[in-house]
């Protein structure tokens, strides 16, 4: 069996207002990728293109690279050789996560699809018939991000992330009245996306102690490892990477600092699940507990996220699903329901899940 062809759909769905230490959005941005095959066969992933203030790769950018950098190395490779071909991107695509993030992902569905079992089962199996998933709240004024996370809970989800911002005075407001709000039996997360510093982070943590906070997510930046020991060594509660970890060196990094108490692992910079796999694997053996985490994936990417969670040995607590609450839009033939604050794991083929042809033409960026 070879890979025939590669196929390209880039298409945006609107997201109802969203805000992080980055930027903020207006609409979630992605490139369908179709593999082809000579048996017919399709497998069927997603690029992340929302957020190149981030990932440094856009929508055009993506697209631009499958089909004239990345197709032209796997058409006539074997789908099988999902391991193979990532090594191929990886020996002449540097860097450009997303790029690898949709093209595996395709591989997975499509390889599930010829065997005729779910993704899961290419990943070792579920450990979970259902994922435990939370959602962040943007960045806004204290009253709407409290008002936000009411309505996040009357979706049925109990887990909820406030994101930080470069003002941290602001944000001791912020947790305060979203704690008030929600009350008490409510999980809470807090990520700055790295936009604090290490002296200011541990004041803030002392600020909203009475707030009891599941965890504190990656309030500096990336390459301070030592900083975030030094956090974590003064706060009363986990603290989780996000920004440092990519990579299985990355895993063995931030264990040697004592940076971090678990990961939050994203496929869009794991490119993919097989890479995804391998920072879990490394995480489990150096006791790091990891969950997926959220990019407001659009449609396929979110579903694979949930494949890769019921897989993971070790998963304390609830994975992030923000898409689920922010994102005005689906292009699955059955959107995504949360049932008593869980995901359902697919169990078709593949990821298990249909396009709506027609929605996905009503979203296309032409």
């Amino acid at each position: 069996m070879k890979i025939t062809k590669i196929e390209t759909i880039v298409y945006g769905i609107p997201v109802k207002g969203f805000a992080d230490a980055y930027t903020s959005f207006t609409r979630s941005d992605a490139v369908l990728i179709k593999i082809h095959t000579d048996s017919g066969h399709i497998g069927i992933g997603e690029a992340c293109a929302w957020e190149p203030e981030f990932y440094g790769e856009t929508r055009e950018s993506i697209e631009s690279t499958i089909l004239n950098y990345a197709a032209p190395k796997i058409i006539g490779k074997d789908p099988f050789d999902i391991g193979k071909i990532m090594m191929i991107l990886d020996q002449n695509l540097a860097r450009i996560t997303c790029v690898k993030e949709g093209i595996d992902l395709a591989l997975h569905d499509l390889v599930g699809k010829i065997l005729d079992i779910p993704v899961y089962k290419l990943l070792g199996g579920k450990f979970r018939d259902k994922v435990p998933v939370g959602s962040e709240i943007g960045i806004n004024t204290p009253q709407a991000m409290a008002d936000n996370a009411l309505r996040v809970l009357k979706e049925g989800i109990k887990v909820i992330k406030i994101k930080g911002s470069d003002d941290m005075k602001l944000d001791v407001d912020r947790i305060k009245t979203v704690r008030a709000a929600v009350g008490d039996d409510v999980e809470l997360r807090l990520d700055p996306n790295a936009a604090w510093d290490t002296i200011g982070s541990i004041r803030v943590m002392r600020a909203v102690e009475d707030c009891h906070l599941q965890l504190l997510e990656q309030p500096i930046p990336t390459w301070d490892l030592k900083g975030m020991a030094h956090i974590r060594n003064k706060i009363g509660i986990p603290v989780m990477a996000d920004e440092s970890i990519w990579t299985p060196q990355d895993a063995v990094k931030i264990y040697d600092y004592g940076a971090a108490d678990l990961l939050n692992l994203k496929i869009a910079k794991t490119c993919g699940l097989h890479l995804g796999k391998k920072v879990e694997a490394t995480a489990e053996a150096l006791g790091l507990p990891c969950i997926a985490g959220t990019e407001l994936e659009p449609g396929i990417s979110a579903v694979a996220k949930i494949h890769i969670a019921a897989s993971m040995r070790v998963h304390p607590i609830a994975s992030e699903f923000t898409e689920l609450t922010q994102v005005d839009g689906t292009i699955l033939k059955q959107p995504l329901k949360v049932v008593d604050g869980c995901l359902e794991v697919p169990e078709g083929p593949g990821f298990g899940i249909e396009i709506d042809e027609g929605a996905l033409e009503e979203y296309r960026i032409k």
